[in-house]
């Protein structure tokens, strides 16, 4: 139990130690964020002062419920639920044909917007819409090039300079242009793509306007894109329109516009409907009042060539019968008629939308009258979407099956009301022939007079009839009022801020100013092969790391003499303790220094590593085994001389070159004189005696090697160490470097090997910062070497 607390404590440790090395990276450079920071708020407020102002501009219509009553009508299965589906799709239908490209391009058809003018900015350009900077003149011929920029800076009160680049479709394939020219105002601009004559009219000097011929349909599409139509409500029968702009003005416009395109397209179709039975009813009258006058004129004449006033009481009574037996069969034919033509035409949308109200011939059957109305204004809808949307969008897919649906139920109702009527006719047929029976035993003059006066009876009749209908018809068309009403009209007075907001743009700079920082030192840190934490070496290496030696800012070569409370000073104590530890024997401890590249710090580590274990009444000797590049004399202050390479070559006793130092109980040995072949020297017997004479006289022998990675001397001297120390060096050395040590000491089997770092984090020592300045710290003067 106690190991599985300890192995867990491991982790927990680990997983601390990885998110702290995490963090320091981060707060290493905390600079970097606090400049960008400055500049990304900077920025912002930059980017604020710049931008144009958003409003929303809105209206809200409100759409009348529609008298459709079709539950007399559906005599089918799902009546239920078509009258659901009519309901649920009324009103997206209404939003989906307000949101049509036919009815935007009528709006801005009649809004004329043949151009716009435009304030050249830094990050936009201001629209000029109602406040043009010249007068621009066309001619009735004229052809400009649509949806081209035309930069117009004016010099002065006299002249401007017109520049643009671009390509247009002239003549059926694409051309490029690229003009630049100064021009007088007054005169005619004329080239190959442009025709138009500019006057100034409050034109700044030195200012550059834009000017572009719009292309109605480009601008169609970009005014869909734009404008947001919605229901306000799922259970409200409002639409709202909406637009974001920076020129309340225009949008404000071309809103207004739009409504009133939407109700004059609700309109259209009611008196379409009325039109027809209006021209229906003058149609039927021009027949009549024909017949009437011949029928009125043949009755004259014949009473007054018979001499014959009045009827007698029998043939009155037949004339009476004969004459509401004609009028209901008159009116029961229209009927027969109007039935089949309206099913031989319910396929056709252009012969529905002719066919008169139903009510002109007498059909009171308000069902009928709706499903005709409700076909017609679906087959309208339908044609509207079909110029802004393919047939498979929901809104066409929606309206199609309403359009079957209705179709379906008006085609029932006919064929039972066709079937009704010819039943009447066929009644009214028998009992016709009962008078007429009554009809042949009168006078003859009676018959005659009784025929006569029935023709211009039944004339008169029906053109009163149909004069009531025309009227009826007139009333009923002066009478209709759109389904749509305007709530709220688009007014400036009511456009909604929408932006910039100071605060989110500054907080978006702020943001950015320090998620870049962080990009950065991320990425820099991914693509660094530089060590730069102790977490990296402790990972990657398969042998100890020991206690790192930390980055001081002295400018002396042995710290740890000069400033023996420091924080350095402290850290080569810890070095020793580890040392100690790793090498765990009686006697002298032979400490072998090692780097795999040059200035990693080992000639560095070596002196004051060798100068701390004096510290405790040890005796050192110091090996300067660099025979390549010697270096470790120049910490003590010395002049190179005899060394190493003169004892190896047989030249001098080993006791000849070991020197004594300003430092007590620490002695040298210099490399010498560089040799032909250093590596060579170092596989001498002589080292290993060397090194064996001396462990009788000291405690400790430290020997500085040359880098292992230009040649293999320290491999010879570690034969003869009790422990190899690797050198890394924070920032400089390499993350390869760790997989050549661990390779270097498992094939060369070097025993006690371990990692020093060198040149890592300030970050106190022992107790903390806090306490350096009560004691336990960094001594205030520099003291003498001993």
């Amino acid at each position: 139990m106690e190991k599985i607390d300890e192995i867990i404590d491991l982790i927990d440790s680990k997983e601390k130690r990885e998110s702290k090395s995490f963090f320091i990276k981060y707060i290493r450079n905390w600079y970097w964020f606090v400049i960008f920071l400055i500049i990304g708020v900077s920025a912002g407020y930059f980017i604020y002062t710049q931008l144009p102002y958003k409003y929303l501009v809105n209206s809200r219509l409100l759409i009348k419920d529609e008298n459709s009553s079709l539950s007399s009508s559906l005599n089918f299965e799902n009546q239920q639920n078509v009258r659901n589906a009519a309901n649920n799709n009324a009103l997206e239908n209404k939003v989906g044909i307000f949101n049509s490209f036919t009815l935007f391009k009528k709006a801005l058809n009649n809004l004329d917007w043949q151009t716009s003018w435009y304030e050249k900015g830094l990050f936009y350009d201001t629209d000029l819409y109602n406040n043009e900077p010249f007068e621009l003149e066309l001619a009735s011929n004229a052809m400009n090039a649509q949806n081209v920029p035309l930069k117009i800076k004016m010099l002065n009160e006299n002249e401007y300079e017109i520049s643009a680049k671009g390509e247009t479709n002239q003549d059926g394939y694409a051309q490029s242009f690229d003009f630049d020219e100064v021009v007088k105002f007054g005169e005619p601009f004329l080239n190959d793509y442009f025709n138009f004559t500019l006057e100034n009219k409050n034109g700044t000097p030195d200012e550059t306007y834009i000017l572009i011929f719009n292309n109605i349909n480009t601008l169609t599409n970009q005014y869909l894109k734009r404008t947001e139509i919605k229901l306000e409500d799922i259970n409200a029968d409002i639409i709202t329109v909406l637009i974001e702009t920076d020129n309340v003005q225009r949008e404000v416009d071309f809103i207004n516009e739009l409504n009133e395109v939407f109700i004059e397209f609700g309109l259209q179709n009611r008196f379409q409907t009325s039109e027809n039975s209006f021209q229906f009813i003058d149609d039927q009258l021009n027949r009549v009042k024909e017949s009437l006058t011949v029928a009125e004129q043949n009755f004259s004449d014949y009473r007054r060539s018979n001499q014959v006033m009045n009827l007698g009481n029998e043939a009155q009574s037949v004339y009476q019968r004969l004459e509401e037996i004609e009028n209901e069969q008159y009116m029961t034919q229209l009927q027969i008629d109007y039935y089949r033509k309206l099913l031989n035409d319910l396929n056709n949308e252009e012969r529905v939308n002719e066919i008169a109200n139903p009510g002109m011939v007498g059909i009171t059957d308000n069902n009928l009258s709706d499903l005709l109305q409700r076909l017609m204004d679906l087959y309208s809808r339908r044609e509207v979407l079909a110029a802004s949307v393919q047939e498979k969008n929901p809104a066409y897919v929606s309206i199609q099956n309403e359009i079957r649906v209705t179709r379906n139920a008006l085609e029932e109702a006919v064929k039972n009301q066709l079937s009704a009527a010819e039943s009447v006719m066929a009644s009214s047929k028998s009992r016709y022939q009962t008078i007429e029976n009554r009809l042949r035993r009168l006078p003859e003059t009676e018959k005659e007079l009784i025929e006569r006066q029935r023709e211009f009876d039944l004339n008169n009749e029906l053109y009163t009839f149909l004069q009531e209908k025309k009227a009826e018809a007139s009333i009923a068309k002066s009478s209709i009022v759109p389904e749509v009403q305007v709530i709220d009209a688009a007014i400036s007075e009511a456009a909604i801020y929408n932006g910039p907001y100071l605060v989110q743009i500054m907080g978006a700079g702020a943001l950015v100013g320090l998620i870049l920082p962080f990009m950065f030192i991320s990425l820099a840190s991914f693509f660094n092969t530089k060590i730069e934490t102790r977490e990296e070496v402790e990972k990657a290496s398969q042998i100890p790391v020991l206690e790192g030696i930390i980055k001081h800012k002295y400018k002396v070569n042995l710290p740890v003499i000069n400033y023996p409370r420091s924080g350095i000073a402290e850290s080569f104590r810890g070095l020793k303790s580890n040392v100690n530890a790793l090498v765990d024997l009686p006697g002298c401890k032979v400490i072998s220094i090692n780097s795999m590249v040059p200035e990693e710090g080992k000639s560095f580590v070596s002196s004051n590593f060798a100068a701390i274990l004096t510290k405790s009444n040890k005796k050192v000797l110091l090996i300067d085994a660099d025979m390549h590049k010697p270096n470790l004399h120049k910490f003590f202050g010395v002049k190179s001389s005899s060394g190493l390479s003169n004892y190896l070559k047989g030249e001098v006793s080993y006791e000849e070159i070991i020197y004594n130092t300003s430092i007590s109980n620490l002695f040298l040995i210099q490399a010498g004189p560089t040799p032909a072949s250093p590596s060579d020297l170092l596989d001498s017997p002589r080292l290993d005696y060397l090194i064996e004479k001396n462990r009788k006289e000291y405690d400790y022998i430290i020997i500085d090697n040359a880098p292992l990675l230009l040649v293999p001397d320290a491999v010879l001297t570690s034969q003869s160490s009790d422990a190899s120390l690797f050198t890394l060096r924070m920032n400089h050395s390499h993350k390869d470097e760790i997989k050549q040590i661990n390779r270097l000491v498992d094939f060369n089997n070097i025993k006690r090997a371990a990692i020093v770092i060198n040149a890592t984090p300030d970050r106190g020592y022992g107790y903390g910062n806090k306490y350096w300045k009560k004691g336990y710290g960094e001594s205030k003067y520099k003291m003498n070497i001993a």
